[in-house]
């Protein structure tokens, strides 16, 4: 029970990673907060969790929205929780692949915020919580499109690349508070996703990945796992990129 007497938000936890994380938090003892966009999915992801007898909660959150993110953290302090753990998972997909210049205003907008604009405001939230206590840990997610590129994705790339940076910006900023902060960057992984790629996209992503398959939420909800314990204790503003040796 490496997480016993912690609490953790997992953002965008309603499916697919998020919830892979938050049951794997739930399973080493870690009070749980569903934070997630669509309501039915995150209180499912709480009742999963509550089935084991573990403690969790729902809290329906847009993270594109500053006075959405106030109310979840002002429910964590009604309920005098401690904010341990942040891990900012939520996001979009952005739509069909597209060239830039077909792109609208509204649609950059809307994946670049909900992706960077999200993690900025759990990061803002948290960091006044964590700050005096001296401790606390959060981990970002970038994407291994952010490290290497993705066509016709410019906004979910731009996004995830500068989530990548934001998180090495803060580990350093934060460091002396006790706090650290880590990104997690995942190759193609087999969530929903992915069905906003075209479907013969599939075998080229799988034959293009040494191991020779695609990864499953529970691959990366382990390095979630090692980065939220003392097992990292010394591990601060890295970028982890669980890919199957796709890139290095």
């Amino acid at each position: 029970m490496r997480l016993k007497d912690k609490t953790a938000i997992v953002t965008g936890a309603g499916s697919g990673i998020g919830r892979a994380i938050a049951v794997r938090f739930a399973n080493e003892g870690a009070t749980v907060v569903v934070a997630e966009l669509n309501a039915k999915s995150g209180e499912e992801t709480a009742a999963m969790i509550r089935a084991e007898d573990h403690e969790a909660i729902s809290v329906t959150t847009d993270v594109s929205d500053s006075d959405d993110v106030r109310k979840l953290f002002d429910e964590i302090d009604r309920r005098q929780w401690n904010v341990d753990i942040l891990v900012n998972n939520a996001g979009n997909a952005g739509g069909n692949l597209q060239p830039i210049e077909a792109l609208t205003d509204e649609q950059w907008d809307e994946t670049v915020d909900v992706h960077l604009g999200g993690t900025f405001r759990c990061c803002r939230e948290a960091l006044k919580r964590m700050k005096p206590r001296g401790q606390g840990i959060i981990v970002n997610f970038g994407s291994v499109a952010g490290l290497r590129g993705l066509p016709g994705s410019s906004p979910y790339t731009a996004a995830k690349g500068a989530i990548i940076s934001l998180s090495k910006s803060l580990a350093h900023e934060v460091a002396a508070d006790g706090i650290r902060v880590n990104c997690i960057a995942p190759g193609w992984i087999d969530t929903p996703i992915l069905d906003n790629l075209p479907e013969k996209w599939r075998p080229r992503m799988i034959k293009d990945t040494p191991l020779g398959r695609l990864g499953t939420p529970e691959d990366i909800a382990g390095v979630a796992m090692f980065l939220s314990t003392d097992d990292s204790a010394y591990v601060t503003g890295q970028i982890i990129s669980p890919n199957g040796g796709m890139y290095r």
